[in-house]
């Protein structure tokens, strides 16, 4: 998050398989550019089936 800007991505997606790619995929769903300063969260979900 930087601002109002914010990218979120759900846990266990299967061709998302590196924390470098989370974190890619996350800042440009924001907007934000890798070299911007920014703050991360981490969660966990449930999944109901």
């Amino acid at each position: 998050e930087k601002g109002w800007r914010r990218g979120v991505l759900l846990p266990n997606l299967s061709e998302v398989d590196t924390i470098e790619k989370q974190l890619k995929i996350a800042l440009m769903k924001a907007g934000i550019s890798p070299d911007e300063d920014y703050k991360i969260y981490r969660f966990t979900a449930k999944r109901y089936y």
